[in-house]
């Protein structure tokens, strides 16, 4: 039955007084709620891991070499990092690694830092060489050939072209000077050579090939020490030498400089207290078979300083590494350092290489660089950052 109601009552649109009623979603906070959720999970697996973690180990390898960036000279240290930090370092990054970095020996800028290797440890690096565009570094995996200015590595162990069996020992490979080349054993015993700045290898000249044979070997070497030498006395130049010598009824030692044995000639006021002299091979060489012996210079005085390691002062048990001037006998820089034996190198162009304790011992060894005007940079070997990246 029709409704008579309904009657001529019309259904349109909305005019133009009128709202049409929508109907509102309740907004849900489920994406953000499970966002948060994994990030906290995120921080407290990878997060956590990494500051309950001890530092990574980091020690200096004997092998250094130096070389010349944009008319800065630098030092090439190889050293072994060993462990990681946290879960995700465990993941993405190799626990066991021969690395080589790059820095400048006036400021202590570390140019930059580069993995060799993921060798175990025992295993060696050093450089043999570097000319003004390359550096070449032998390993326990091989040759590795790398950009000096930013640390690329160019070719390496048997991509080197004309190398195709390579030795994997680093005392198969050196440098000849008089070829300005890198002469390099192949697995089958031959001997080939690289000129300096290239990266290609070609059969080694039968007289240097006589020269050369017996000087490499495919056999690993063994792992050498890199231990550090001091004294109460070291060479200053010629026959003068620089000592520590006791003061008369008080505490502590002055540093004098002597010919012969003469009285000596005091140099400046500073007391140092169980003072030590630093000692250092020639510059730009490593620790030889019979180094330290009664002609080894004093550490800085190749650039007229003296490095001087003691006690803070004579209450304290901690120590510090002093430098001073021998032309004024003022102090020019002191720096806190651990008690362990400390190891100076001497760079071509008479700058130092201190490698020591740290005086954080968590942290481990470190590394200072001592300029011509006796300033100290110092860093920690091997920090690296949440990644596991150097950081500088």
């Amino acid at each position: 039955m029709k409704d008579s109601s309904q009657d001529g009552y019309v259904w349109a649109s909305p005019g133009p007084y009128e709202v049409q009623r929508s109907f509102r979603r309740r907004k849900r906070n489920g994406g953000i709620f499970v966002l948060v959720l994994f990030s906290f999970i995120g921080f407290m697996v990878f997060g956590m891991s990494y500051f309950a973690s001890p530092y990574v180990s980091a020690d200096a390898q004997k092998g250094v070499g130096y070389a010349t960036v944009a008319e800065k000279e630098i030092a090439l240290v190889p050293y072994r990092r060993s462990g990681s930090r946290g879960l995700f370092q465990m993941i993405t990054q190799d626990t066991f690694q021969v690395r080589l970095f790059a820095v400048e020996l006036d400021t202590g800028r570390r140019l930059w830092d580069t993995q060799l290797s993921s060798m175990p440890p025992g295993w060696q690096a050093k450089v043999i060489t570097a000319g003004a565009r390359n550096a070449y570094v032998a390993t326990d995996g091989g040759l590795v050939i790398l950009d000096l200015a930013t640390g690329d590595i160019l070719a390496r162990d048997g991509d080197i072209q004309g190398l195709p069996n390579p030795v994997t020992s680093s005392a198969a490979y050196g440098y000849d000077a008089s070829s300005t080349s890198i002469v390099a054993m192949s697995a089958d015993g031959g001997l080939r050579t690289i000129p300096l700045d290239t990266v290609v290898a070609a059969p080694a000249p039968p007289e240097l090939a006589r020269t050369w044979r017996s000087k490499l070997s495919p056999q690993r070497p063994g792992t050498e020490s890199t231990s550090g030498a001091s004294s109460s006395h070291g060479v200053l130049a010629g026959r003068e030498k620089v000592e520590l010598i006791p003061r008369e009824d008080v505490p502590g030692l002055r540093l004098v400089r002597r010919t012969g044995n003469s009285g000596g000639t005091p140099i400046g006021e500073t007391v140092f207290h169980e003072g030590r002299l630093l000692l250092t091979p020639p510059p730009g060489e490593v620790e030889g078979k019979g180094f330290p012996d009664s002609s080894s210079s004093a550490a800085g005085t190749p650039a007229g300083l003296v490095v001087v390691q003691h006690l803070r002062d004579l209450n304290s048990r901690n120590y510090a590494v002093s430098v001073v001037s021998v032309q004024t006998g003022q102090v020019v820089a002191t720096h806190p350092i651990g008690p362990g034996m400390n190891r100076v190198l001497t760079s071509p162009g008479k700058r130092t290489l201190l490698f020591a304790d740290g005086e954080d011992s968590m942290l481990g060894d470190g590394l200072a660089t001592i300029g011509l005007d006796g300033r100290i940079n110092w860093f920690y070997l091997g920090t690296i950052d949440f990644f596991g990246n150097p950081s500088f």
